[in-house]
């Protein structure tokens, strides 16, 4: 990748243009033509780099549920559950990570109800009565961007409450700040989302692609897809990266032990550190005393151990965890409004 590519991917992760020209209004923001902006991109896309390109939505603000779940999974059970997870379309992530609690997944769902069904079925089914939901009861920070630029050196991220997700992708929606309540959504509401939350079509106007499949006017797509996003129910709109093809192998799930009142002021302090991709508070368990998660990014697995010690430092904070994942056993977008409800 050059100074161009990695422009343009800093560009589009948190702001891809609705418009009817965007890949014009990218080659003038980092110097260059529509037509080499649109090849660029879709090279980046070909290459693997970006994952997808499309709207990363609010699972609350679409009336859905979601939740963390971990599980203690013993290695003979690894593929029962695997495959067994695999098949249900809520589950959206699912890694092995090195602790007792092996097992971390993501499940979403129309409800909370919906949820714990899901979740009974999963402990019938695969014979593991140990998997707890560990639903996100504060959030202080959801941003997936990675920092391409070639004198990237600042320590904290200016700007934590932008950006999007992943314990996994952009799909993990526990709690929010701001307007967490469910968008009053209409048809049209839900048949855009029903595209936008796909890939964007190879093309020089996407939007216009779009509406030829809806039927609609582009500028009706723009407006209803602009409003979206104002309504915070579009988290963002643009590109969700493979971090590791980006220079970003490792990761760890950093988790902390703090006390109940000092978690809000913690949190806030972590979710400051650029590496720092999220930050939750959820609840324990008798023998889970973490209450704050942060998920850490960096070059190399030292690169992280590097930043947990100076989140420490920072905050305090001195009785923590270090969970890196041993294996991807899923990775997927969540499709809202075309799921079938499991069991």
């Amino acid at each position: 990748m050059d100074s161009i590519d990695r422009a343009l991917l800093n560009a589009i992760q948190n702001h891809f243009p609705i418009a009817v020209h965007p890949y014009q209004i990218l080659g003038l923001a980092v110097g260059t033509t529509e037509e080499d902006a649109f090849n660029r991109i879709q090279h980046l896309r070909q290459e693997g780099i970006i994952r997808r390109l499309g709207g990363v939505f609010d699972s609350r603000r679409l009336g859905y549920y979601s939740t963390l779940c971990a599980a203690k999974v013993t290695d003979e059970k690894i593929p029962i559950l695997a495959k067994l997870l695999e098949g249900i379309p809520g589950v959206t992530h699912n890694y092995i990570r090195n602790h007792a609690y092996n097992c971390w997944f993501t499940l979403i769902a129309r409800s909370q109800a919906v949820a714990e069904r899901i979740l009974d079925y999963v402990r019938e089914t695969s014979g593991v009565s140990e998997v707890f939901s560990l639903p996100a009861t504060q959030l202080f920070k959801i941003n997936v961007n990675f920092d391409l630029s070639d004198d990237a050196s600042s320590d904290e991220d200016t700007s934590p409450e932008e950006g999007i997700d992943t314990f996994g992708d952009a799909d993990l929606r526990g709690a929010h700040k701001g307007n967490s309540s469910a968008y009053d959504l209409t048809d049209e509401d839900i048949a855009l989302i029903q595209v936008l939350q796909g890939n964007l079509p190879d093309s020089q106007t996407p939007f216009t692609v779009l509406a030829e499949s809806l039927q609609w006017q582009v500028d009706d797509v723009i407006s209803i897809a602009s409003r979206l996003l104002e309504a915070k129910v579009i988290r963002r709109f643009g590109a969700v990266l493979r971090h590791q093809k980006a220079g970003f192998v490792a990761n760890s799930m950093g988790v902390w032990q703090v006390a109940p009142e000092r978690a809000a002021e913690v949190g806030e302090t972590m979710a400051r550190f650029k590496e720092v991709s999220h930050c939750y508070q959820r609840p324990t368990l008798p023998d889970w005393p973490y209450n704050l998660f942060t998920m850490v990014h960096g070059r190399t697995a030292e690169d992280c151990k590097d930043v947990m010690k100076r989140i420490s430092l920072a905050t305090g904070v001195t009785t923590y965890s270090m969970l890196f994942s041993t294996a991807e056993l899923k990775k997927s977008s969540m499709q809202y409004f075309l799921e079938e409800e499991t069991c």
